[in-house]
């Protein structure tokens, strides 16, 4: 029989796919009286559309495996990683400082606390267990070490080995347990009973044939393979020496914000049998920069970037990668721009304004680290800057119209409905770096709250929270990076009153001290629309001046300074409020903006009444 070109696939629908195939076989002369809804026929019919319906789908999904685009299978994800010499982050372990007394009886110094040292914390999570990283010693002059600042990492030590064998060609040494955390691994090979450390390489750069190097790439189920050299680049073992890897397993963020520690392990064998007693341990800084295993789509977001970057440190995308990369389970993002984008411009100088995964500031020894780090990749190591970023809220007035007869909810339960809304917006759209606040969605996102919403009328306000020392002049630079809104009000009313009475910037009260020394609750700063901001109080309903220059404002910008402000007294912190120009909200290259539900005012009207 000649080939038959009649038939057409144009659809995996079931239903289509089967009508397809019995219009093609009713097309052919030897079947033409066959009647294809007869169970035999039928059956075979079914047969053959499900096989290709499964074919199909099954050449869908390894297609879509075979690019990091749209690739869903973890191992996928890392085989496309790998290609691009992207190592995935491995979990981290939370770390915390601690500080104790040990007393001891019978020792000869020094007093050593050996590598892996066992504590122990609980927070919300559970009980954890932290172990020191290194062996540190110490000496005192009497019987008494004060142990200070003291490193504990969460998570147990454990060790695999594995045996050269050189008959094995394609040989593999793959960690076993997949919550590593690979900044703790260790590598020793034992070759003829002389022990040689191999320390971690990420390049081939600087290395040569004697080179005791290791690398590292992700392999299968989330695990780890080490790789050893090829006698060119790096050294490969000797035959049937022992390949001993050493490291902790961590359990990431979960064990963040233990407070309280306790040594659970006895120090007197390892310090020739001396008896030794523990005060109560401080702890110097709670638990924090646990990290989970680095996900699927943060692998597939990172991977090329960091490739981009070829070990350098160039463009301001290089910084973020590099960061990133290796700080990803504490730095949770990072924007870099150049100098000249500065409000006092520094030309040549790169800047990083780093958001931690936890906190709104970065620790300082999570700084230096960075710096130190990026010496390695940047060609003018004395051009950086690291900044922290500049956070501001948004308070939002918002008038929800609603109707009645199209829901069964009460307005309070619009009312949350819609400040559910508003904070699914924030956590989506903002809260990090370039994440401008667009008046259309943001209203769009309050309307769609429920079905029963009509209609929103919202205003917003940019806030910039104070937190100056009390009985200390404090100065300040503000740079809202949007227009006030001059056409607010109209010049005052109040007799006496030489302001206008809707002013673009107010702040929340606090206790003012003027020149006398002289304390006033309930003040508060506002400007006089020409520029400059005054702080005020009202006593009696009077307006009292305290001060007509406390700082000045530049409408056109939002740049404000305030000047030697004293205060005695304020809530947790003083918010300085701008009513700006535009409706969209944007942030500058330093700034996050957020969305506090303290500052939401939300009010719910049935539109039917």
């Amino acid at each position: 029989m000649a080939a038959n070109t009649s038939l057409s696939i144009t659809s995996l629908d079931f239903d289509t796919l089967k009508q397809q195939y019995i219009n093609f076989l009713s097309t052919q002369s030897i079947l033409k009286d066959y009647s294809f809804t007869d169970s035999n026929m039928n059956v075979l019919i079914d047969l053959q559309t499900y096989n290709t319906y499964l074919n199909a789908f099954y050449l869908n999904m390894i297609a879509s495996e075979m690019f990091l685009d749209s690739a869903q299978k973890l191992d996928s994800v890392v085989s496309h990683a790998k290609e691009l010499n992207y190592l995935p982050q491995s979990s981290r372990s939370s770390s915390a400082g601690l500080s104790f007394n040990l007393t001891t009886t019978g020792l000869v110094p020094p007093l050593v606390i050996p590598k892996g040292t066992l504590f122990s914390g609980t927070n919300s999570n559970g009980q954890y267990t932290f172990t020191t990283n290194a062996q540190t010693t110490y000496f005192s002059g009497n019987n008494t070490f004060a142990i200070a600042n003291l490193a504990v990492y969460e998570g147990q030590y454990v060790t695999d080995t594995f045996i050269v064998d050189y008959t094995q060609d394609s040989q593999q040494f793959i960690l076993t347990n997949p919550n590593i955390d690979v900044d703790s691994l260790s590598i020793v090979a034992t070759e003829s009973s002389v022990n040689t450390s191999f320390s971690y390489a990420s390049t081939l750069f600087g290395l040569g044939a004697n080179s005791n190097v290791y690398f590292l790439q992700a392999a299968q189920n989330g695990q780890y393979e080490l790789i050893f050299g090829d006698d060119l680049f790096g050294r490969y073992p000797d035959n049937l020496a022992l390949v001993t890897a050493n490291y902790r397993v961590a359990s990431g963020n979960t064990a963040d914000g233990v407070t309280n520690f306790t040594l659970t392990q006895g120090l007197s064998g390892v310090n020739g049998g001396a008896a030794i007693t523990a005060s109560a341990i401080t702890t110097l800084a709670n638990s924090s920069g646990g990290a989970p295993q680095e996900t699927i789509e943060s692998i597939r977001f990172s991977a090329p970037r960091y490739f981009a970057t070829q070990d350098r440190a160039v463009a301001s995308d290089d910084y973020s990668a590099i960061i990133l990369d290796n700080f990803g389970g504490i730095i949770k993002d990072v924007n870099t721009f150049g100098g000249q984008l500065l409000p006092e411009k520094k030309y040549g100088r790169t800047v990083c304004v780093l958001q931690p995964q936890s906190g709104t500031i970065a620790p300082d020894y999570v700084k230096s680290e960075i710096s130190n780090l990026l010496l390695e990749y940047m060609g003018l190591p004395t051009r950086l800057i690291i900044q922290d970023p500049d956070y501001y809220y948004c308070s939002v007035t918002s008038n929800v119209q609603y109707d009645d007869t199209a829901t069964s909810y009460l307005p309070s339960d619009i009312e949350a409905l819609v400040l559910a809304a508003i904070q699914s917006y924030s956590s989506t759209n903002l809260a990090t770096f370039e994440g401008n606040l667009r008046y259309s969605k943001f209203t769009a996102a309050i309307d769609n709250a429920d079905i029963s919403i009509v209609s929103n009328q919202t205003e917003l306000l940019l806030i910039k929270r104070l937190t100056p020392y009390p009985a200390f002049p404090t100065s300040y630079s503000i740079n809202f990076n949007n227009a006030a809104n001059l056409e607010v009000g109209s010049l005052g009313t109040v007799t006496g009153e030489p302001y206008e009475t809707n002013p673009v910037i107010t702040s929340s009260p606090f206790t003012y001290t003027d020149a006398n020394n002289v304390n006033w609750p309930n003040s508060y700063m506002r400007d006089d629309c020409l520029g400059n901001i005054v702080v005020y109080t009202t006593v009696n309903n009077v307006f009292t001046v305290l001060n007509p220059t406390v700082g000045t404002i530049a409408y056109s910008t939002g740049v404000v300074a305030i000047n030697n402000l004293i205060t005695a007294s304020y809530g947790n912190y003083i918010s300085v409020y701008l009513q700006p120009l535009n409706a969209d909200l944007i942030i500058s290259l330093s700034g996050i903006l957020m969305i506090d539900p303290n500052d939401c005012k939300i009010t719910v009207n049935d539109e039917t009444n």
